[in-house]
């Protein structure tokens, strides 16, 4: 599912129109009924009522396409049993189940139908308009939200995209109101995406307005969802052993830090590799054995060998491992920055067919942060995995969190700099490939918002290139299966108190739900 900006979604439209004599009058009666059914359905669920039970509907139309939308929904809603109700705000047109109201009792009669409505659609403005919103728009808006803070069983949808919400930036107009659901049309829009739109969207659904898929064959930004991440997932066979799911290398943890390797080696397993192996030095052992009952160990020397002796014992180990995890808890020491380099350089010595995916998080890239153009050491296929502030570390000091930046801009063209598949962590995380193919993550939760959760998807991320899946979509599905586990987690906790431990059982039953 493609996620498109304005001009994007105009210019699909006008390619319908030209190469496929889909006129706009088409469109729109598509995108109607296409949004009613999808509305209907969401009440199914929410009432457990039938499709013919009535229900009591405002529909706000505004002058535009969006409003034009917004009528053709209605009529199929009315068609099946609703009870409609429509304000044209231009006009301040109101009419009740195919009754106009007189001008004198518009405002009176509005009124009342916002305190007894079950559902009020937002058809007021869509995607073309950037200005501020007219303060006669914002009062409406504003009287809705009003009434739905009074009455939790009211329920506010948005057609295409809430009104004053900038479908490319994520900015939101001071009249603007959070829904509780978006149907939008077509493709998710860019700004659903950042911040503070993400807030005001809801649940969000996208209906069909009748595009042949061919036209959207040259977008590179995806939406994540769960259809794509099961397509990529790898298959298995009945007469498997370990060593088809692959094997992985951590060189991670130290003491300061030792649960980063414990949660990593254990998210590489629970994903499915075929077997985890910890690099670390003998002072460690004990406290891993202790911690971990299926990973194998390879014991490195002490730092007063040197970090030749290092690299020597860890290179010569990694014949057969299809992925090898470097960072998170090494600590930045200049010994360990001096491991990280000789490592480095051994990697891009290799041949292609034995070099295993490097994936580079945390203290591994807080290492090469410090050095110029640091990314011409990494070993062609690197994915590496920044939250905002290593990302900006690696950017040499840009403030990546906060407003003022585009994210994906951001991921897309670093991706291409660095050549490597960037994974931007945060609320809706990004993967971004060199050859400009994007893709967002919906799900955003609070929850994970917790130290150690990045060790995980790390570690997941490795688990999946053990199994041979290719770089991006390896880490694509990692990102939208942490997101899941953590929801799976949350469902029974909330989201305060999760901690990254609790991810690791819910990734094989993210899994097991994604396939079923």
């Amino acid at each position: 599912m493609h996620i498109v900006t304005v001009d994007e979604m105009r210019e699909l439209e006008a390619r319908a129109e030209r190469e496929y004599g889909l006129t706009s009058h088409i469109l729109m009666e598509n995108a109607g009924k296409s949004a009613a059914e999808i509305l209907v359905e969401y009440m199914s669920k929410q009432h457990s009522k039938s499709r013919r039970e009535v229900h009591e509907m405002l529909v706000l139309v505004g002058p535009g396409n969006n409003g034009g939308d917004g009528l053709v929904m209605a009529r199929h809603l009315e068609q099946w049993g609703a009870h409609i109700s429509t304000y044209h705000w231009k006009e301040q047109l109101l009419t009740v189940n195919g009754r106009e109201i007189p001008q004198e009792d518009t405002a009176q009669e509005l009124e009342e139908i916002i305190q007894r409505a079950d559902y009020i659609l937002d058809a007021l403005l869509g995607t073309g308009r950037s200005r501020p919103l007219p303060d006669s728009m914002r009062s409406l808006l504003g009287r809705v939200h009003e009434e739905r803070d009074k009455r939790a069983e009211l329920r506010v949808i948005a057609i295409d995209l809430p009104t004053g919400l900038n479908a490319d930036t994520g900015e939101v107009d001071p009249g603007t109101i959070p829904v509780d659901v978006t149907i939008t049309l077509a493709c998710p829009k860019q700004g659903f995406f950042f911040f503070p739109g993400r807030e005001y969207i809801g649940e969000l659904h996208v209906g069909s307005i009748g595009l042949p898929p061919e036209l959207e064959s040259h977008l590179k930004t995806e939406m994540l969802t769960g259809q794509l991440v099961n397509s990529v997932l790898p298959k298995r066979p009945l007469n498997s052993n370990k060593g088809t799911f692959g094997k992985v290398m951590l060189f991670c943890g130290s003491p300061p830090y030792p649960g980063s390797a414990f949660l990593a080696g254990n998210a590489a397993g629970r994903i499915g590799a075929g077997l985890v192996t910890l690099a670390v030095s003998a002072q460690m052992l004990p406290i891993y054995a202790s911690a971990f009952h299926e990973t194998t160990f390879v014991l490195l020397p002490e730092e007063e060998a040197g970090s030749f002796e290092c690299v020597s014992t860890l290179k010569s180990h990694l014949e057969g491992y299809r992925a090898l995890l470097m960072g998170p808890g090494l600590g930045q020491s200049p010994y360990i920055r001096e491991v990280i380099l000789e490592l480095l350089e051994e990697l891009r010595a290799m041949p292609d067919e034995q070099r295993p995916h490097l994936i580079v998080d945390a203290d591994g890239l807080n290492n090469l942060s410090a050095l110029e153009r640091w990314w011409t050491l990494l070993p062609p296929g690197t994915v590496i995995t920044p939250h905002p502030g290593e990302m900006g570390r690696l950017c040499h000091g840009l403030k990546v969190s906060g407003g003022g930046i585009d994210r994906l801009e951001l991921s897309r063209s670093k991706a291409r700099e660095w050549q490597v598949t960037l994974v931007l962590k945060g609320a809706c995380t990004i993967v971004a490939e060199p050859d400009g193919r994007t893709r967002i993550n919906w799900q955003a939760n609070p929850a994970l918002a917790t130290a150690g959760t990045g060790d995980v998807l790390a570690g997941m991320i490795a688990g999946l290139l053990a199994q041979k899946v290719d770089p991006f979509d390896a880490a694509s599905a990692a990102v939208h299966l942490h997101a899941a586990a953590s929801e799976l987690v949350s469902a029974q906790i909330g989201d305060t108190g999760l901690l990254a431990s609790d991810l690791l059982p819910q990734i094989p039953r993210a899994i097991m739900r994604l396939r079923s």
